[in-house]
C-alpha cells in the first residue's frame, strides 16, 4: 500500500490510517485468523499482570528507509519539508538527508544516525525514543484505579498533533496505538513483546499486536464500558488499523490522521472505510 504524502488529502483513506493498514495485504483480502479473538473468551495464556517497572526499550533507533515516528518528523522539519509530509523515511526524505549530509561533509547514505542527528543541531538526545511513561500505581491498586489512571494519562495528549509512528511525550505528537501503549504503561501494564522500539518499524502495527495479545481479556463490543480499548478494521484489508480508549457514554479518546489531532470522538460501528471489531479489550478486568 502506498501511504498518502500530504495531509491536505483529508479523505477516507487518510482517516483510516491511524494505526496503519497492513503493508502488502491486497485489497479485499480476508482478515488473518490471529487478528480475531473469539468473543467473550480469554486467551490460553495468563492475563497480563500489573508491574511497577516497564521493560526498558533500547531506543536510539537509526532512521533507515521506512522508519516512522517523532524523530522522522523532527528531521523533516529541520530540513524544511512541508508540515503535511507523512512521518516516514521515504525516498523524498532520504534525498533531503543526503543533500544535508553532503553539505556537512558527512557520509552520504540518507540514513539518520547519531552523527547526522548531531549535525542537525537538535537539543534532544538521539536516544529520546527510549522514553516510556512510568507506572504510577502500586501492585495492589484496583482495576478501577488503573482504568482511571490510564484515561487521565491519555487525556494529556488531547489536542496534541497526530504523528504517524509517534509513541513519546505529548508535546512531540502521537498516533493512536502509541497513545494507548504509553497510557497502559502509566497504569502499570507492560504488554511485551510490544514496545516503543517496534512501534516505529516500517511494517509493525501496534494496534494489530494489541488486539491479538494473548494476555488481554476480550469481551463483546455490546458489553463495552469505560476504559475498554475499541478497535476498528479496514474494510479493504479486513485488518485492525485503529484503536482508541472508550470513555463511556458513546465517546472515544483517539488520535486520528486527517484531522491530525488527538480528540474525543463518537463511537460508531461503521465510519469512513472502517468497521468496529466485534470485541473490545478490557485491560484491567
Amino acid at each position: 500500500m502506498v501511504f498518502p504524502m500530504t495531509r491536505s488529502r483529508v479523505s477516507v483513506t487518510v482517516l483510516a490510517l491511524c494505526a496503519g493498514l497492513a503493508l502488502g495485504v491486497p485489497a479485499g483480502a480476508a482478515q488473518p485468523v490471529d487478528d480475531q479473538p473469539e468473543a467473550g473468551t480469554t486467551a490460553v495464556s495468563p492475563r497480563l499482570q500489573p508491574v511497577t517497572r516497564i521493560t526498558p526499550p533500547k531506543g536510539c533507533i537509526v532512521l533507515t528507509a521506512g522508519m516512522n515516528g517523532i524523530k522522522v518528523r523532527m528531521v523533516q522539519q529541520r530540513l524544511g519539508m512541508p508540515d503535511s509530509t507523512w512521518e516516514t523515511m521515504d525516498a523524498a526524505t532520504r534525498a533531503k538527508v543526503e543533500r544535508f549530509q553532503k553539505r556537512k561533509g558527512l557520509e552520504v547514505d540518507g540514513i539518520v544516525g547519531p552523527a547526522t542527528w548531531a549535525a542537525m543541531g537538535f537539543a534532544e538526545s538521539f536516544c529520546m525514543d527510549r522514553w516510556t511513561a512510568k507506572p504510577a500505581l502500586p501492585l495492589d491498586a484496583t482495576a478501577d484505579q488503573r482504568r482511571e489512571t490510564m484515561i487521565a494519562f491519555a487525556l494529556r495528549y488531547l489536542g496534541h498533533q497526530y504523528v504517524w509512528g509517534g509513541a513519546g511525550r505529548p508535546r512531540y505528537g502521537i498516533d493512536c496505538s502509541g497513545m494507548v501503549l504509553q497510557s497502559l504503561y502509566r497504569a502499570g501494564i507492560d504488554p511485551q513483546p510490544i514496545s516503543v522500539d517496534k512501534h516505529v518499524r516500517p511494517a509493525y502495527r501496534t494496534s494489530v499486536q494489541l488486539y491479538k495479545h494473548p494476555g488481554f481479556l476480550h469481551v463483546p463490543f455490546a458489553e463495552r464500558h469505560r476504559g475498554d480499548l475499541i478497535f476498528y478494521r479496514s474494510n479493504a484489508t479486513g485488518r485492525v488499523n485503529h484503536v482508541g480508549i472508550y470513555l463511556g457514554h458513546g465517546k472515544i479518546l483517539e488520535a486520528v490522521s486527517g484531522p491530525d489531532v488527538v480528540r474525543i470522538g463518537t463511537v460508531t460501528k461503521n465510519r469512513y472505510t472502517q468497521t468496529v471489531m466485534p470485541t473490545v479489550v478490557r485491560p484491567f478486568g
